[in-house]
């Protein structure tokens, strides 16, 4: 082998560099299951390691809104119905059908969900650590442990298009990898595949990733280290998912629903209705929760926890900083590909500034944070990745711990496990039969999936400054037209969490209100806490 030869596979990772050397240099078939046991063995260790952690958070149901939007959807697609003709919402088609599988395979239980996401996270977590170890020479499983602790919170452990989209966008960067080292034109097509279902569940991170992919093909062929052939081979995966997707809704009836539902509503209401600062819930989800629980005593503990979110807030400015040193000198193929990948994916997340969502758009980013930080031969640097490995790991453990203090509550799909009561369930459970109609207003669809009872709209959400004036007018009209009995109204979101969450929607004049003022005549409270109304419609007599 010659010496450019070899200095070529020392940049490569270091399980393909074994594999690869190996291979040249011996014909005996032992040596080579050698190497084979070698390089699938961090992964095996990784997924058996992931999985303990991740299996005791899949009991979890968190009470958080957006999960029963996609759940419910899913739902609603094993019955039969088809995404934006027969319901409205505007995320991507693919999160529903890929839940709705898992339905199909296990039941419409909770149990079902969490298999579906354990699949999604334990696939994310692979791939991170497999791009870990492609550029990372030391604390490879820490990109790995700081998502998974920041992950914990408002949209995960639950079904989430922004799991979902950074699962398949991650593997898609995965199959560019390796068809760096193999060069099989079956890994491209995969590639843009995977992009293509990417666009499917989160539209603009799969249109940014696909882009991303082919500016990196083209500068590697401007290198002459491939060839344009290969632009054209992830063009063709990413079209035939597309094309798949366009002739199915098409045979449905349903193509111009599916674009006014993804494109055309989404760019006239979506983006209003989710102006937040930079990083809303650093302080109100993070810090309050981990010191007010405890106490002032507990404030050095929350420094340390919160030190991950404070990290993923300041990438931005701080990846760049530390890329600064390194700017004249040559970048391997990986590190530009991760750049690329890595701002389009936080490109795609920043539509809404808040820290979770800046978690989402952050996984590649924290790899090339690392990755820069190991190169750095001062103590500051080693210094700050110790501080990020323990803070992580610490945030990890207690994420766990929490979950593991949960408590059993049995539904009618299963028992979940809960960190607060949910007595509006067991309200259901007794005045409600299953398949019954109940309305949840305005964003609490978790709970028709829970009850097993149905929403008799086309609506899991419905919220001012969000949804149009038609639409609302349409509920009211189904309301009438079929005398639903039962409302579930939550009133702590919409006096507690709704001006947080979506500031447009909670600045609403009394005179343009329409749901309410139709429930406050046609309805009457039978049941109420603190946080949700149980409404029962009143006789026809008595309703003015």
């Amino acid at each position: 082998m010659s010496k450019e030869s070899g200095a070529v596979l020392d940049q490569c990772a270091p399980p393909f560099t074994e594999e690869l050397k190996a291979g040249s240099g011996s014909t005996s078939h032992a040596p080579t299951a050698r190497v084979t046991k070698q390089r699938y063995a961090p992964y095996l260790i990784f997924t058996v390691l992931a999985s303990l952690y991740f299996l005791p958070f899949m009991r979890l149901f968190l009470q958080q809104a957006p999960e029963g939007i996609l759940v419910y959807g899913a739902l609603r697609i094993v019955h039969g119905q088809v995404f934006a003709r027969d319901f409205f919402e505007v995320q991507g088609p693919a999160s529903f059908y890929w839940l709705a599988l898992f339905f199909k395979l296990f039941g419409v239980t909770f149990a079902a969900t969490r298999i579906c996401l354990f699949v999604t996270s334990l696939g994310t977590g692979l791939a991170m650590y497999f791009l870990s170890r492609r550029i990372c020479s030391q604390y490879q499983a820490l990109p790995c442990i700081l998502l998974a602790g920041t992950y914990f919170g408002a949209l995960w452990p639950s079904i989430s298009h922004h799991v979902d989209s950074n699962c398949f966008a991650l593997l898609s960067i995965v199959c560019v990898i390796l068809w760096q080292d193999r060069r099989k034109i079956g890994l491209l097509v995969a590639a843009g595949a995977l992009a293509a279902v990417t666009t499917c569940a989160l539209q603009q991170k799969g249109i940014l990733l696909l882009l991303a992919l082919l500016v990196w093909l083209w500068m590697q062929n401007r290198r002459k280290s491939t060839l344009l052939s290969s632009l054209g081979a992830v063009a063709a995966g990413y079209s035939s998912v597309l094309a798949l997707m366009v002739v199915y809704f098409w045979s449905q009836h349903a193509l111009w629903d599916l674009f006014y539902a993804n494109v055309v509503w989404p760019l006239g209401n979506y983006s209003a209705a989710n102006v937040v600062p930079y990083a809303l819930g650093l302080i109100r989800h993070c810090w309050d929760h981990f010191v007010i629980a405890k106490g002032f005593q507990w404030t050095i503990p929350a420094s340390v926890l919160i030190t991950p979110f404070l990290f993923i807030a300041a990438l931005p400015a701080l990846l760049p900083a530390l890329a600064a040193r390194y700017r004249t000198s040559p970048g391997r193929p990986e590190i530009v590909l991760y750049w690329l990948c890595g701002c389009g994916m936080w490109l795609s997340e920043i539509h809404r500034k808040d820290i979770f969502h800046l978690v989402f758009g952050s996984p590649l980013l924290i790899i090339l944070c690392i990755y820069y930080l190991g190169r750095y031969r001062a103590k500051v640097a080693d210094l700050a990745l110790q501080i990020l490995a323990i803070s992580a790991t610490c945030l990890a453990a207690f994420n766990l711990f929490l979950v593991l203090a949960a408590r059993p509550l049995a539904t009618r799909v299963g028992t979940v496990a809960v960190l607060k009561d949910a007595p509006a369930l067991r309200v259901l459970d007794d005045k409600v039969a299953p398949g019954e109609e109940v309305f949840a207003y305005p964003y609490c669809p978790m709970y028709n999936f829970l009850s097993a009872t149905t929403n008799p709209t086309r609506y899991s959400v419905l919220l001012y400054s969000y949804n149009t004036p038609s639409q609302f007018e349409e509920v009211v009209g189904v309301l009438e037209k079929r005398r639903v009995k039962y409302v579930l109204w939550d009133t702590r979101f919409q006096a507690k969490e709704l001006a947080t969450l979506f500031p447009a929607s909670a600045h609403v004049a009394p005179g343009t209100l329409v749901i309410e003022p139709y429930l406050q005549s046609h309805y009457k409270v039978i049941w109420a806490d603190a946080d949700t109304r149980l409404l029962e419609r009143k006789t026809d007599g008595a309703a003015r």
